[in-house]
């Protein structure tokens, strides 16, 4: 399905705007990954004289792997009921006909668009195509709704390693809470996860932080607590600075549109932690930065 949601003028003007002013803090690029998109031309080993590799077969195309939850995956608005009670009965039924199995059909009603066409990696992807036009490049989705990064990690060897990708995206910050772990212990989690896929692969990292997002007042009503983000957010930058990573700060872009007057509620899908399309273009303007 395709998203309607669009952010409201003037405020996707603004955004898009401070996306283009922000500046990239990160000092490591992705070298490994941008040299090899300078040199798979595409054409045969035997006319480029770049040979056949050590298996006797042309040259991989550069390939990205993201790991991420519903942002990453691309959802955007919510479908279900926004009264408490109409969403109590709408839950009640769905788990009643998902286990029923004299329903002639099975299928689990639709509780939010998604649309993949619309996601950050993909707009990234044609980003690369647009810079590097002599190359392919393939971008495999790994993100899932509602994961978070203990279920990231889990299936890193499924989902990321197996590929042996030249770069790799990580953006899992927004399904963590207290009942997960502290901050610190997040912190950890990643680090290890980072140095996998260093020891396990040749890529390139990125660590993304995430979107703004808001209390979720769908589930947890008017007296929702504030998002602990800005905690991860932080412990992210600084990982990235110690495991010498990349950095795409798209969180910074966030803070900065609300600072120029961009209520966050404007830019949200879903009100809560979805971000628009203009919110996934912010993704990919950002990771753009890193080959400038």
């Amino acid at each position: 399905m395709r998203t309607t949601f669009r952010t409201r003028q003037p405020y996707a003007d603004k955004f898009l705007e401070c996306a283009k002013r922000q500046p990239c803090t990160s000092p490591v690029r992705p070298e490994r990954f941008m040299e090899k998109m300078r040199t798979n031309q595409g054409s045969i080993g035997a006319i480029s004289g770049m040979g056949l590799d050590e298996d006797g077969l042309e040259r991989k195309n550069p390939v990205i792997v993201a790991l991420g939850d519903s942002v990453t995956a691309g959802h955007f608005e919510s479908l279900l009921p926004s009264d408490p009670e109409e969403l109590k009965e709408f839950i009640r039924k769905t788990r009643k006909d998902g286990t029923d199995p004299t329903k002639e059909s099975r299928r689990r009603p639709i509780v939010e668009i998604t649309d993949s066409r619309e996601s950050y990696l993909e707009k990234f992807r044609y980003a690369l195509i647009d810079c590097y036009e002599l190359t392919s490049v393939s971008a495999i989705n790994a993100g899932i709704a509602g994961d978070n990064l203990i279920q990231m990690s889990a299936r890193a060897e499924r989902d990321v390693i197996r590929y042996q990708p030249d770069l790799v995206l990580i953006n899992g910050s927004l399904n963590w809470d207290a009942h997960l772990g502290t901050t610190a212990e997040y912190k950890e989690l990643l680090r290890r996860l980072v140095q996998r896929i260093k020891e396990e692969t040749e890529a390139d990292i990125i660590l993304l932080t995430p979107n703004g997002d808001l209390p979720n007042t769908l589930f947890g009503g008017a007296d929702a607590p504030a998002p602990t983000t800005p905690e991860r957010v932080q412990a992210i930058r600084e990982l990235a600075e110690e495991e010498q990573v990349c950095l795409a700060d798209t969180y910074a872009v966030w803070e900065a549109a609300r600072e120029a007057g961009c209520p966050w509620k404007e830019l949200l899908a879903n009100g809560i932690n979805h971000p628009g399309v203009e919110g996934h273009e912010v993704y990919a303007i950002t990771l753009m930065k890193l080959f400038e």
